[in-house]
């Protein structure tokens, strides 16, 4: 390219969930994206070798809903005519959280259920219609380009996947930014040493939680008051938790977790005596759907915090964001949301610089930790009441005691009073912010409901 085209153009690393957002993101500030893939990917909404965690249980949240109707227009329609299934998260949802069934009542929460790959493959085809943006597959990023000093990044190394007599060696793509969303296995570390830099310190917290993902053919004739069976585990001492949930083409997906390391088999018989030590009303319903596919485990859960943020040096014009800069244990279903509202911030951030890039890493990263911040509360707060959960930060002082204490009372009052039901569900969907549920008219009721 020249350096006019150069300065254009976008390079972003992977086409993960993150990458396409960014991509669309980025489409309206540059004249050129490239989405650089390893993978050769799917017209359709078909499985690809680098995200086997696709065939496992994903959802949207609300907040990540509205972001993709802001950005997708007309999308949310698409998938539903696709066979996508939307659902009000109270209404629609029969729950068993602390060992009671809550009432179901309509909230006006709307969610949608579908597979990844749906979403992936719709996603996809959107992008691909947008002149601004292109696909290069099958090159796998092998290094950073950078300026003599090292302080600026202009671009990456990159090697053809395939046979290596026909394909030439390394080559250099160039751009005015670049963005990692490689996730969780995202080299970017090591090329910072390489390139003289520190690499970032980590939190990680690892409550030990596995599940297993098994589909079904939907059962013609059943009738019931839901389209998701939802079944929480319960801290300190009920580690079992369990989700029925639609999908496009009659299909329900049956997950069963287990936190410290009480995981659920994948053999028939005991998959099948886990569904059973769920409860009568869950088992029945798997009983009375016809498996269509094998049971299908997934262990690594830990939640991984890559402080990039916090780094005193950082080389201009690259960007880290999704799972390789937080993953978070995909039992809350937070990581494809969080990616979304990075891939906003990052665009704030260039419309704030008015064209100048330098320095909008660095605010983008300061960026993502702090909408990370929220996000991390949720997932790692609820790990670490397991009693075998490893890292993170248990302190006992007067206001984390007090935090632990409200928060176990705002659980009790979510089944006795909506209100406190529909704020709870703002802040897991990440519409809110965990202060919401401290808020004078939330914490009258929590207290009112304990009385």
């Amino acid at each position: 390219m020249t350096d006019a085209s150069t300065a254009r153009t976008a390079l972003v690393l992977g086409a993960s969930m993150a990458g396409l957002w960014t991509a669309r993101v980025l489409a309206d500030q540059f004249d050129q994206v490239l989405i650089i893939e390893r993978d050769r990917l799917p017209d359709g909404a078909t499985p690809r070798a680098g995200a086997p965690q696709a065939r496992q249980y994903h959802i949207l949240l609300l907040r990540g809903l509205q972001i993709m109707r802001d950005l997708f227009p007309g999308l949310e329609q698409e998938l539903i005519a696709g066979g996508a299934v939307p659902f009000d998260v109270t209404g629609d949802v029969r729950l068993r959280s602390r060992g009671k069934w809550l009432p179901q009542f309509p909230s006006g929460q709307q969610l949608l259920s579908c597979s990844r790959l749906l979403l992936e493959a719709a996603m996809r085809r959107r992008l691909r219609q947008d002149a601004r943006i292109r696909f290069v597959e099958g090159v796998e990023v092998t290094g950073l380009e950078t300026d003599v000093a090292h302080m600026t990044v202009t671009g990456v190394r990159v090697r053809r996947r395939g046979d290596a007599a026909a394909q030439p060696g390394e080559e250099t793509l160039h751009g005015a930014l670049v963005v990692d969303a490689l996730g969780r296995r995202s080299p970017t570390p090591e090329w910072l040493v390489d390139l003289g830099y520190t690499p970032p310190e980590e939190t990680v917290v690892d409550s030990f939680l596995g599940y297993v993902t098994r589909r079904y053919q939907a059962p013609a004739s059943f009738q019931a008051d839901w389209r998701m069976m939802l079944i929480t585990a319960t801290p300190p001492h009920d580690p079992r938790g369990g989700l029925i949930f639609p999908e496009e083409n009659g299909v329900w997906v049956v997950m069963m977790a287990g936190a410290n390391k009480v995981y659920p088999p994948t053999d028939e018989d005991g998959f099948n005596e886990f569904a059973r030590s769920l409860g009568p009303e869950y088992y029945a319903a798997v009983q009375a759907a016809e498996p269509i596919s094998s049971p299908i485990g997934y262990r690594g859960t830990d939640s991984r915090w890559r402080h990039y943020e916090k780094l005193e040096r950082w080389p201009e014009r690259y960007v880290v964001l999704g799972d390789a800069f937080c993953g978070f244990n995909p039992i809350y279903g937070q990581g494809m949301t969080v990616a979304a509202l990075s891939a906003l911030a990052l665009g704030e951030e260039i419309a704030h610089s008015q064209g100048k890039l330098d320095g909008v890493a660095r605010r983008a990263e300061r960026a993502f930790g702090k909408l990370t911040a929220g996000a991390w509360l949720l997932a790692t707060g609820a790990d670490l009441e397991w009693p075998g959960t490893v890292g993170g930060d248990r302190s006992n002082g007067l206001s984390d005691r007090f935090g632990r204490w409200y928060i176990d009372k705002v659980l009790d009052a979510v089944a006795v009073d909506p209100r406190v039901r529909i704020a709870f569900n703002e802040v897991n969907q990440l519409v809110s912010p965990v202060t919401r549920l401290f808020a004078p008219d939330i914490l009258w009721r929590v207290l009112a409901a304990r009385r």
